[in-house]
């Protein structure tokens, strides 16, 4: 079997995770190609007999980028697919919105894969809840599943529709209502207004070539940062190697403390059902 896997991450946690699937689905005797999402916009799709496509989870769904990848793709009448992500604490609806999406461009969702991982944005403590995830672990267990995948698509296609998971909408938890008030035009008015420092950016197009929805031009006279098709990850301020771009997270930060103590209390329940382990004293994270 013919298998690509498309991901988006960031600060790793979703590329270590898709590396140990790909590993995993070579050690079942298939083959399996793997692509950045940037990268696989004009990808021929029809060599592939399966398609994984891997996010990190953004306020509690798939990032706007992901979702712009999935409804630009070519319509596949039947063609499996498998989803997976990564979350700071709570999943959310991801897969949920991503198999709704898939199935609208005909493609039938097999198989998904989740995982905890460290939390990257700024206006959170440096150390968070999901510090050192994926652990070895979750990387084991995504290893397994790329190892299973392509037998389950198999079963599915010699009629075990049972197979087949079922993705429900959950609107009645404080992170679905947040969810829900956390659009674009949201973002756009309470994240703050980036700027870039002239005098320190030496153009070397770090922040430029890492954006995942092409936001910034630094060569533009003059540079312009968090263009329309920005999605608001913070990135471009973490990724550049001269701290040129500048940004006040003042209020963010005062506005997401009482996110932390919902998130703690979360990864409480995760923690004892078996599903998460702490590297660091989570509930003191305020």
């Amino acid at each position: 079997m013919n298998v690509l896997l498309i991901f988006f991450s960031q600060t790793g946690g979703t590329e270590k995770i898709a590396y140990r699937i790909q590993e995993g689905i070579l050690n079942s005797d298939n083959d399996c190609d793997m692509i950045e999402m940037k990268k696989a916009d004009k990808l021929n799709l029809n060599k592939y007999d399966l398609i994984g496509i891997g996010t990190p989870t953004f306020y509690y769904r798939e990032p706007i980028n992901v979702k712009n990848f999935i409804q630009n793709l070519k319509n596949d009448d039947g063609k499996h697919c498998f989803i997976f992500c990564t979350h700071g604490s709570v999943i959310g609806n991801t897969f949920y919105y991503m198999q709704e999406e898939l199935s609208e461009k005909g493609y039938l969702v097999i198989g998904d894969f989740d995982s905890y991982s460290a939390s990257s944005l700024q206006f959170y403590p440096e150390i968070m809840h999901t510090i050192k995830h994926p652990d070895e672990i979750e990387l084991e267990e995504a290893l397994n599943f790329g190892k299973s995948i392509c037998n389950v698509s198999l079963r599915i296609k010699n009629g075990e529709s049972n197979l087949i998971p079922i993705y429900n909408l959950i609107e009645d938890t404080w992170w679905a209502k947040q969810s829900k008030t956390l659009t674009l035009d949201v973002l756009r008015r309470i994240f703050p207004k980036f700027e870039i420092n002239i005098d320190r950016c030496s153009k070397c197009l770090t922040c430029q070539e890492n954006c995942p929805t092409d936001a910034i031009d630094i060569e533009a006279d003059p540079p312009e940062i968090q263009k329309e098709s920005c999605i608001f990850c913070g990135y471009c301020e973490k990724a550049c190697p001269e701290g040129a771009i500048e940004a006040d997270w003042k209020l963010m930060r005062v506005g997401s403390k009482s996110n932390l103590k919902l998130y703690a209390q979360e990864l409480k329940k995760a923690e004892e059902q078996g599903k998460f382990r702490p590297y660091v004293d989570y509930e003191k994270i305020i």
